[in-house]
């Protein structure tokens, strides 16, 4: 009987020939050599015939895997595409930072491992490589994304990032930085992506940023920052977008942004402002087109500081304490194209020409506020270039039919409001069968239409004319053919608008 060959040479064969394949750098594993009992034995067997060109065979395919040249090498849980020149690590064992991928290499993710620590000495070994060289970021000369993100990294040292002149994106989310030094990103002259969000960075060096001359984004939010670091910025005057939200500073000082003059996108959602943004905190953002001052603790509009911002186009001002949009509450920011105030569990009211002077208003979504149960009349009537109007998730049981110019606007909803379907809801059902309107209004009381659509309710079930003040209003209503129109709004406006504080809707 022949004997076959040992399991370590078929599997050593086996995965040269793959990695033959994946044109990857071959690993070798040798049989380990017989024990001294068996050495006498083995020596005494004559090889099988039919060994010895499977072993002449290994011979070869080893040789000519050793001859390919090598490009790269990928450890394990890596996926190296030479062709895309682009490497990706997942969530894996991996403590150090192996660098020895194809020298040309563009894109380059890791996520999810081990490594705690970045400095020169961690890029130049790991276990499972066969042969890395000194400095071998200086390889990396073509590499223009590195992703870094959702390690657990706590030390930047600025030598790590010799060799990477053509670096545009570093993100280095989710780990575990506490501080930055000065000039840590010193050799990173192209960098115009930073990343250094959701971190623990309560310290930022005077000089942290110094060199990045062609930074244009710069995430630092959801650190543990107590003051904005204003003279950092003020080495990026060229910054596009800046986001700080989620930090621990409670104030915005008047000098804080002075240096932004080219900053157009802010984001300081989630920071404790209260009363911690004055007059003149958002000076010097002159060309600043979008702000995001959600979950801030403001307890009014800040009609003032926004005074400064006149190229302000998009406003996200939720989750806030103010109970109310008060009248011209924007009325320096004649651009604006864009309101968005959800979430606010105390907003009860809406008032008249609260956008009165923002006549480029194209989108206003004020969504998911309990407490809202008033809009007043001409809140968002003369607005010609308002296209969405989205009131959905508020506690409104009726609206005023001056509230908008509602045939006008292309998109609007009021979806998940607790409507009551009396006479005062009846423009509102003709309304519904409009092209631009939304079928999904429905009834909450009476108790006898609750859940029913307002689009499908006749007319007589809203209780038009049933009562000595609204005598005749139903055979108006309905007119010759049907139609709304026939009813006068000076006849019966006690039954198409909203009274001016706030709605009684226990009397209708």
């Amino acid at each position: 009987m022949n004997q076959r060959p040992p399991r370590e040479n078929r599997n050593a064969h086996r995965k040269n020939h793959q990695e033959e394949e994946e044109e990857e750098c071959p690993r070798v594993s040798l049989p380990s050599c017989p024990a001294a009992d068996d050495a006498g034995e083995d020596a005494r067997r004559p090889l099988p015939a039919l060994l010895v060109p499977s072993l002449w065979l290994y011979v070869l395919v080893l040789l000519a895997a050793l001859a390919m040249p090598c490009r790269a090498l990928c450890p394990n849980n890596c996926t190296c595409d030479d062709k895309a020149l682009a490497v990706r690590c997942e969530a894996s064992n991996i403590d150090v930072l192996p660098f020895t991928f194809n020298p040309a290499l563009q894109q380059l993710s890791m996520y999810g491992t081990e490594i705690h620590t970045l400095d020169t000495h961690s890029l130049l070994w790991y276990p499972d490589l066969l042969h890395v060289k000194p400095k071998t970021f200086e390889m990396q000369v073509h590499l223009e994304e590195l992703h870094l993100a959702q390690n657990n990294i706590s030390e930047l040292e600025a030598d790590m990032f010799i060799g990477l002149s053509k670096l545009i994106v570093l993100s280095l989310r989710g780990n575990s930085i506490e501080s930055l030094d000065g000039g840590v990103f010193i050799q990173l002259k192209q960098l115009k992506d930073l990343d250094l969000s959701e971190n623990r960075i309560e310290r930022l060096d005077n000089q942290a940023l110094a060199g990045l001359s062609n930074l244009r984004v710069l995430h630092l939010r959801d650190n543990r920052l107590t003051e904005i670091p204003a003279q950092n910025l003020a080495l990026v005057p060229d910054l596009a977008e800046l986001s700080l939200g989620g930090n621990e500073f409670t104030e915005i000082k008047d000098t804080d942004f002075e240096a932004m003059r080219t900053l157009k996108d802010l984001d300081l959602s989630g920071t404790e402002l209260n009363e911690g943004l004055s007059r003149n905190s958002l000076q010097g953002l002159s060309l600043l087109s979008k702000l995001n001052l959600e979950d801030c603790r403001l307890t009014h509009v800040p009609t003032e500081a926004l005074s400064h911002l006149s190229k302000l186009e998009e406003l996200h001002i939720g989750r806030n304490l103010f109970t109310t949009l008060p009248p011209d509450a924007f009325k320096e920011n004649r651009r604006l194209h864009s309101l968005f105030v959800s979430g606010c569990l105390h907003l009860l009211h809406v008032e008249k020409d609260v956008l009165g002077h923002n006549m480029n208003i194209r989108e206003v979504v004020i969504t998911q506020n309990p407490s809202l149960t008033y809009i007043a009349q001409d809140a968002f009537r003369f607005l010609p270039e308002l296209s969405v109007l989205d009131l959905h998730g508020n506690n409104l049981q009726q609206i005023s039919e001056q509230a908008a110019s509602w045939k006008d606007i292309a998109h609007w909803s009021l979806d998940g409001n607790p409507i009551k379907c009396n006479c005062s809801a009846a423009w509102l059902r003709q309304l519904t069968k409009a092209p631009n309107s939304s079928e999904s209004v429905k009834c909450a009381s009476p108790p006898h239409l609750a859940g029913k659509s307002l689009h499908s309710v006749e007319l007589s079930d809203l209780a038009c004319g049933m009562d000595p003040a609204t005598q005749g209003l139903g055979h108006r209503l309905r007119g010759r053919g049907g139609g709304f129109d026939h009813c006068s709004h000076d006849n019966f406006q006690g039954y198409i608008m909203t009274p001016h504080k706030p709605v009684p809707v226990t009397e209708l």
